[in-house]
């Protein structure tokens, strides 16, 4: 198929933003670009809408190929915005020979049915030349796609191959075919399979009327010739009637390209689909769970352990996203594949699984609802005072009319700023959450799918070998409704039991959304909790760590009861918050190589004891409220705000505590602390003490100003525009 290009039409808008109008002489299908830059990002116009086109950062880092649009009819006109300087366009169209072939059957019995490559029409001269004519260039300079680039997935790469070279050893090579013809990517095969990764292919299929078939074949020609591969990076595909592909050309154990730097010893099974904006069909489902069970039993995986794979533990039976940093294979699968597992080893194979019933951003939703019950709460306390500061002047005015109206002036003063300070956080805050919605209406590339920046992992410091967890209402498990669930230790995997179905296994996330949870096998009264659950081992413990936005785990700090003065408490929030977001950032770990990070006791963290404190500290609430997301800075940059009980008069300096090298050091010299003299050093005596901030506090010094006094140099920031 010849793509000559006849027509180049470039607008610049009033923006800049560049504009090319190509039409192609024949007819094309999908479309992929190589871009110069890695950075570089284009639009391609369908229908009036705009679709994104991106360098793909799930493959090669020195390959710019963007990703695959596959266009819902034939084109021979196109157009294109964004950096679109030099770059090289690689049109596809779709073969329309027809084929006969045989369905996949649905029933899973016997061993699956496997559509051949000649069956659904692969075409077998892409295994030894690229076509001739199957790029058209928008500038005669390179697209630059083998440029060298240096990058953190390369470096990952060399140390694996470095520390595990037996997990990258091959057993064999082929170069050229049974005819002695040359292959364009020569058939490495691995001495072991040892895992199978379930992928996506990332385009989305709901209202698309081209046949499966037809989208297979794209991505063939995607791989083979875009991408330059040779053939297709994945050993099978699954499309969304259940049918299933032979992918990757040359048998049993042969290597795909389907993870980055880590094909050998694995086996890639893509379904058709996006799954991080519509569901995989229990048809697709099925037909995964049989071809599974099929390659388990031909490779000899066990599927009721782990192994070891680039010196991690973990499941065989894995998404793309253990394996690399990637979202796929989507959100809906990727929280439906412990469901699919269990099918799996249970042998139930024509077994439907439960996808999320909700999307990503009902996490925003649930805490803009707590967050506007708290904002209520606090309003009302807020206009309390308000109106109490009126009460007082009156009565003052009574005894002295000027000092009364000068009363009157500061005390409504004090008030007004207050309650504007609220409504003006509350507004913002309302801003950043429409902001997040808008930004997770199509859900975006995360480090961790269930876990925004905000988030903080507290490892609780409950003990057992399993643990009984009820919900006041309904969590998720893999997205299954759940009012109660067992934790329990099998191995390395947390298994999670609901009546006698294995929920997950592995890392066991319970999502109690809008909800609470509670550790009913805890003996205490402080085991209820908000946001997530998640269970996993540690050198052979079962770990309870429970993930929630910064703000709800402010809000169940114990450390400042109600019997405190509401001034010191607030001081004592902004301090906390800013101790706690020092350890959410990068590179600042307070334990380290450990998946939390803190944990629920005062002495190695912060005193958190959930929702119970909540609720038996309303005061504290609002104290968190009235300084909501605010920390203590300096060169914008969060400070490790320490603090403790009480001194003998004043307070100590990091290096006479034994901390060298702490972090803006100089805020933390020693002061004199009169308030506290007479009393015993209870604590390490860097920071803020309790003594002082107490006493300060009921001389009627503000929060701000004890801030000032033990932090000195310091500014108070909001932690998000960090």
């Amino acid at each position: 198929m010849k793509y000559a290009l006849f027509l180049l039409t470039v607008l610049l808008t009033a923006s800049s933003v560049q504009q090319k109008t190509v039409v192609f002489a024949e007819p094309i299908d999908a479309i992929s670009i190589t871009f110069t830059s890695k950075e570089d990002t284009a639009e391609l116009r369908v229908h009036g809408e705009w679709l994104p086109l991106a360098v793909e950062d799930e493959q090669d880092p020195t390959l710019f190929e963007s990703n695959l649009i596959i266009l819902p009819e034939s084109q021979t006109r196109i157009v294109l915005r964004g950096n679109i300087d030099d770059i090289q366009l690689h049109p596809i169209a779709v073969s329309t020979q027809p084929v006969s072939y045989e369905v996949a059957a649905t029933n899973t019995v016997g061993r699956p049915r496997i559509l051949k490559r000649d069956q659904w029409g692969a075409d077998a001269s892409f295994l030894y030349s690229a076509p001739t004519t199957s790029s058209s260039n928008t500038s005669s300079q390179s697209s630059g796609s083998n440029a060298s680039i240096s990058s953190q997935r390369e470096e990952d790469c060399v140390e694996a191959k470095t520390n595990y070279p037996s997990d990258f050893q091959v057993a064999k090579t082929v170069t050229h075919d049974a005819n002695g013809k040359q292959l364009r990517w020569a058939r490495r095969y691995s001495p072991d399979v040892k895992i199978i990764a379930v992928h996506h292919t990332a385009q989305k299929i709901t209202g698309d009327l081209r046949s499966p078939v037809e989208r297979v074949r794209a991505l063939y020609d995607f791989h083979a010739n875009s991408r330059a591969w040779g053939d297709i990076g994945y050993h099978y595909l699954i499309d969304e009637e259940g049918t299933i592909y032979e992918g990757r050309s040359g048998g049993e154990s042969v290597i795909g390209g389907h993870v980055y730097c880590g094909n050998v010893g694995t086996l890639g099974v893509a379904l058709l689909g996006n799954f991080d904006e519509e569901q995989p069909t229990q048809d697709q489902v099925h037909a995964l769970q049989w071809l599974l069970k099929d390659l388990a039993t031909t490779y000899d995986i066990p599927l009721n352990r782990n192994v070891f794979f680039h010196g991690k533990n973990m499941n065989t039976i894995v998404r793309h996203k253990d394996l690399i940093a990637t979202e796929c294979p989507g959100h809906y699968m990727s929280a439906a594949i412990g469901q699919v597992r269990s099918n799996v080893i249970a042998g139930n194979l024509n077994k439907d699984v439960l996808f999320p019933t909700i999307a990503k951003a009902s996490r925003i939703d649930n805490a803009q609802a707590r967050l506007s019950f708290r904002l209520e709460e606090a309003g009302e306390a807020l206009s309390r005072r308000f109106f109490r500061a009126k009460r007082l002047v009156r009565t003052a005015e009574r005894k002295n009319p000027n000092d009364g109206r000068l009363q009157m002036m500061d005390e409504q003063k004090t008030a007004t700023t207050n309650i504007q300070r609220q409504r003006s956080a509350a507004e913002e805050r309302r801003r950043r959450i429409a902001d997040a919605r808008t930004a997770t209406a199509k859900p975006s590339t995360t480090t961790r799918v269930t876990t925004s920046s905000e988030d903080i992992r507290i490892r609780l410091s409950y003990t057992g070998n399993n643990a009984e967890i009820s919900i006041d209402g309904t969590a998720t498990i893999n997205g299954q409704s759940i009012t109660s669930v067992r934790l329990g230790r099998e191995g390395n995997n947390c298994i999670a039991i609901s009546g006698n179905q294995t929920l997950d296994e592995g890392i066991v996330r319970v999502d109690a959304g809008a909800n609470v949870f509670r550790v009913d096998s805890w003996n205490t009264a402080w085991n209820r909790f908000r946001g997530v659950l998640e269970c996993t081992i540690i050198n052979g413990e079962l770990v309870l760590i429970n993930e929630l936005p910064l703000e709800d785990y402010m809000a169940g700090l114990s450390e400042q009861p109600d019997t405190e003065h509401f001034e010191k408490q607030r001081a004592f929030a902004v301090a906390a918050r800013s101790y706690a977001a020092y350890y959410m950032q990068d590179g600042h770990t307070k334990f380290a190589g450990m998946p939390y990070h803190g944990s629920d006791t005062g002495v190695s963290f912060q005193s958190y004891s959930g929702v119970t404190s909540e609720q038996r500290n309303p005061n504290w609430i609002r104290a968190v409220i009235d300084t909501a997301d605010l920390a203590l800075t300096k060169d914008n940059q969060i400070v490790k705000a320490a603090y403790f009980s009480s001194d003998d008069g004043r307070t100590r300096t990091p290096a006479e505590n034994g901390w060298n090298n702490f972090p803006f050091s100089e805020v933390f010299s020693s002061k004199p602390d009169p308030w506290c003299k007479g009393m015993r050093l209870h604590g390490h005596g860097v920071g803020m003490s309790g003594c002082g901030a107490k006493a300060q506090a009921a001389e009627g010094k503000t929060a701000e100003q004890i801030l000032r006094y033990y932090y000195p140099g310091t500014v108070l920031y909001s932690v998000r525009d960090l």
